[in-house]
């Protein structure tokens, strides 16, 4: 588990009788109806998991909490699985199967409880809500990436932080604050890993966390934003001249990417401090094998995550989890989403 606090199982516990008395009270098509508007779905859910808590003993306010204020949390078996097809081959779309279905409401529940809304960006697998990580075949960049292993990373990271504006383009949404990871399948026990940042951040000189809180960083974007940036915004986003730490009201937060964050001009005492951190961060990862039924949550602020190698097992019953983002967006303006045509939920760019 993460911080090891003790209303994590509770609150798992919590979470899993909401989701069962929702599937036994509905349909199949009732669901995917559902699903299909996740914002009220998760003011629905969300306050049955308060009600949950409140009626088991537990402080509500207390659990959301601990939870926001964590590295990365683990809740295990909080939906039964169910039915499910054989694991995709592609991001999207996501199948809708029993599984699948209570597996987005899952962390949907779990965003809602916790006050933040489920959110995607439209330059990322068309805005798709939910995206499915597993092994892709063939020998393109995408497949080599989906069944090796990642070293570690924050997501949307050329994204500003929450409360700032990108300076190229100030419509550019912050990124998310949460990762979100759901388990469906994973018969050999892939780890996620996760790097928190306090502890990476011990292992570092007072010299090196001073360059990296300077403005003198360039994130490039992720690869599964390039096409879609293209399309929306004519060029790939790259942020320049940014830090990887900030100082706020609660500690330090993070972005970065081991293969797409670098100093702007590379060498010196900032390449040496982006190098450090990179150690750092292997240095400390701890291995969460994400089980059917699981949810795991990672902060995008105060956690860098990665992953051990997943292999060559391609469809069939191989690894399956599905990937979504959670924001606190009660202080996001209008025009830093999409609008239009698009849903409520898909943030610009």
């Amino acid at each position: 588990m993460s911080g090891k606090f003790m209303t994590e199982p509770k609150l798992a516990t919590a979470i899993r009788a909401v989701l069962t008395s929702w599937e036994q009270a509905t349909t199949f098509e009732h669901r995917t109806n559902a699903l299909a508007c996740p914002g009220e779905l998760s003011v629905v859910l969300g306050k049955a998991v308060e009600k949950a808590l409140d009626g088991a003993g537990e402080d509500p306010v207390v659990v959301r909490q601990e939870v926001i204020a964590a590295p990365f949390v683990l809740l295990a078996g909080v939906f039964e699985p169910g039915e499910l097809p054989e694991t995709p081959e592609w991001f999207t779309p996501v199948p809708d199967a029993g599984g699948t279905q209570m597996g987005r409401a899952a962390a949907i529940a779990t965003h809602g409880f916790l006050g933040l809304e489920t959110v995607s960006y439209g330059s990322e697998n068309s805005g798709e809500l939910f995206v499915s990580l597993t092994a892709i075949p063939g020998d393109g960049k995408f497949a080599h990436k989906s069944q090796g292993g990642l070293r570690g990373h924050t997501d949307a990271v050329s994204f500003p932080f929450k409360g700032d504006f990108d300076s190229s383009n100030s419509r550019i949404a912050p990124s998310p604050d949460f990762v979100t990871l759901v388990g469906l399948r994973n018969p050999k026990g892939v780890p996620t890993t996760v790097m928190v940042l306090h502890e990476a951040l011990a292992k570092l000189s007072p010299d090196d966390v001073r360059e990296l809180k300077q403005g003198q960083f360039s994130f490039g974007s992720q690869a599964t934003f390039l096409e879609g940036m293209q399309d929306i915004l004519g060029a790939v986003h790259t942020a320049i001249d940014e830090p990887v730490l900030k100082d706020v009201a609660f500690g330090t937060i993070v972005r970065f990417s081991h293969s797409n964050v670098f100093p702007t001009d590379p060498g010196g005492a900032a390449q040496s401090a982006a190098d450090n951190f990179e150690k750092a961060c292997l240095q400390v990862a701890i291995p969460v094998a994400i089980e059917p039924g699981d949810v795991l949550l990672v902060s995008n602020r105060l956690c860098l995550h990665g992953r051990r190698e997943v292999g060559g097992d391609i469809g069939g019953h191989s690894r399956w989890l599905l990937r979504t983002y959670a924001l606190d967006t009660s202080e996001l303006d209008d025009h830093r989403r999409h609008l239009g045509d698009w849903p409520p939920h898909v943030l610009y760019p």
